[in-house]
């Protein structure tokens, strides 16, 4: 399938990208601490500096506020980069050299996992004031990822530690946790009753967010329909409550190349094999919150590309299936 480019930014040395709840996404450059928010077409609606030291930020943002931090500290801002507060991860209960990873949620909640002591931090992002932290150990790594349409967020502590994915929430101010099963949580449907988990070693599972009860389960080898050779899954995102996109590659490619395939969300069927005019390296899909839509980065050329499905988008054989297969 050949999917449509709805539009395409070029920035210079482009280093970290997420979701922007609320927006689009968010964007840092390599070399200077400087952040670009993007609305959902891709659209540059704000470029601020930071005020860290370290060029090397992560930064997560809302349509009102952005939290950017390095491996010092952790500092939250307006669209205009009036700083509100900030802080170092000492003074959080962290550490300098292992740093948090941080999440901003719909309702301006900044989630705050510490490596050094094992704790989840629920922070009012605009005030700084603590609001509640709770004991969650596990991998130093953690990454967070938005539920559409709920104030619940997903978590993972990713494997192989027997470390659960979860849902985080507050209830009264204080951190509620509710473990999901599976390998690691990859995403949510655009509807926000199913969630996706991924392993690299290749196994995919669908479930149902309230029961965690398996609507499809299947190896990348045993996916219906798939073309031969792939074998590792890089990555896995909703594009609707009907299809699903993995990234996937195989030790036969060269430099870190990668594959994008098109499921069906209820069968893990094999749908189709993107097929677009120049080639990904390893981590390029982000999700996108309009559903039918992702974002792949282009290392070489900094280049980010928003793209579109057309056509049908259901459950049913894509025309000309078999024949792009």
């Amino acid at each position: 399938m050949q999917p449509r480019l709805i539009n395409q930014v070029w920035l210079p040395g482009i280093r970290h990208v997420t979701q922007a709840t609320g927006l689009g996404w968010a964007v840092t450059e390599s070399a200077s601490a400087t952040v670009n928010l993007f609305d959902h077409d891709l659209r540059r609606v704000a470029r601020f500096a930071v005020p860290l030291d370290d060029p090397q930020v992560n930064v997560v943002a809302t349509s009102q506020l952005a939290a950017a931090g390095d491996k010092h500290q952790i500092v939250v801002l307006d669209h205009n980069g009036a700083v509100h507060w900030r802080s170092s991860w000492d003074r959080l209960g962290g550490s300098a050299t292992i740093g948090a990873d941080f999440d901003l949620d719909s309702d301006d909640i900044l989630w705050v996992r510490l490596a050094g002591t094992k704790e989840l931090v629920a922070i009012h992002a605009a005030t700084g004031k603590e609001i509640h932290r709770t004991p969650l150990p596990g991998p130093e790594a953690a990454w967070f990822v938005h539920r559409p349409a709920d104030t619940w967020t997903g978590l993972t502590l990713p494997h192989p530690e027997p470390s659960p994915s979860m849902l985080i929430g507050l209830n009264a101010e204080h951190i509620v946790l509710r473990p999901l099963a599976g390998d690691d949580l990859a995403g949510f449907n655009p509807a926000g009753d199913r969630y996706l988990t991924t392993a690299f070693d290749g196994f995919l599972s669908v479930r149902n967010v309230t029961t965690d009860n398996v609507i499809a389960e299947r190896h990348l080898e045993d996916l219906p329909d798939t073309p031969p050779g792939w074998r590792y899954v890089n990555r896995a995102v909703f594009l609707t409550d009907e299809l699903i996109l993995i990234a996937v590659s195989t030790a036969d490619l060269p430099d870190d190349a990668e594959g994008h395939l098109l499921l069906s969300a209820r069968r893990l069927r094999c749908r189709s094999q993107m097929r677009y005019p120049h080639p990904h390296r390893f981590g390029s899909i982000h999700p996108a919150q309009q559903p039918g839509r992702w974002l792949t980065r282009h290392r070489e050329e900094d280049l980010l590309r928003l793209w579109q499905l057309d056509g049908r988008l259901d459950d049913e054989p894509l025309p000309g299936q078999i024949a792009l297969l």
